[in-house]
């Protein structure tokens, strides 16, 4: 009998090690392209212009694409990433003049929601610094009071280590929170430099930079268009939820 005492602990392991992760993944509905930088750049072309569109993630609640522009005409290239937008689709072949368009974020957004998180965990910083002050405070000052009322040196001792221990808590988130200042600081530098903003593109050059369209949760497929001059170039992306298992 002993045997099935094991049986609830070896289920509880299984089914911990097998519990599904879902993972949104967002493929292109086009032929297989190149890969660079672990991005799958998918590739069009129209009137001397070349175009390309790299899937690199999900930031928050944004999609964000590597958008690339080669020009090859003779003319400057007027190019405008609020312009950029996609509509959704119920099918890889629908007809999307039937669906309104979602505009892409604008780029000074993008940057200007860095400053506000950055604002924010300066914020909490502050709190948290002046937080940890008062408690320490207040409990050095009751432990204290009873040392004067009783003349009992215990409550010296506990007043010490109960004072440690509070400071190091705070210390301790202290640190968490100037460690994500930081990394949030080296992110907005990247993406300040790599986003795509208003470019006028001279003939023999190339552009790119980062694209950010507010996520649907609930759609099969995207199809992003990218208007160039007179030219519109269009991907049709798949939306789906994948189960990993561990």
């Amino acid at each position: 009998m002993e045997k099935f005492y094991y049986l609830p602990v070896f289920l509880l392991l299984f089914l911990s090690c097998t519990a599904p992760r879902v993972v949104t993944q967002i493929t292109p509905e086009a032929p297989e392209g190149h890969y660079e930088m672990g991005r799958e750049y998918i590739s069009l072309s129209n009137d001397s212009i070349e175009v390309e569109l790299g899937y690199d993630g999900i930031h928050g609640e944004n999609l964000v694409f590597d958008f690339v522009v080669i020009n090859r005409t003779p003319r400057v290239l007027s190019l405008n990433p609020p312009d950029f937008y996609y509509v959704l689709l119920n099918s890889s072949i629908a007809d999307s003049s039937m669906f309104p368009p979602r505009m892409a974020i604008h780029p000074e957004r993008i940057l200007h929601h860095y400053e506000e998180t950055l604002e924010a965990k300066a914020g909490e910083k502050s709190t948290n610094s002046f937080l940890g002050f008062l408690e320490a405070g207040i409990g050095l000052m009751a432990n204290t009071t009873a040392f004067i009322a009783t003349e009992n040196p215990g409550y010296i001792v506990d007043a010490v280590f109960n004072t440690l221990g509070i400071v190091e808590h705070y210390v301790t988130r202290d640190h968490q929170i100037s460690n994500n200042i930081s990394v949030i600081k080296q992110e907005k530098e990247i993406v300040k430099e790599e986003i795509f903003r208003f470019t006028s593109l001279p003939p023999g050059k190339v552009v790119n930079g980062y694209v950010y369209f507010p996520r649907t949760r609930d759609t099969d497929y995207y199809m992003f268009c990218f208007p160039v001059e007179d030219q519109l170039f269009q991907f049709v992306y798949k939306q789906q939820l994948v189960y990993h298992y561990y």
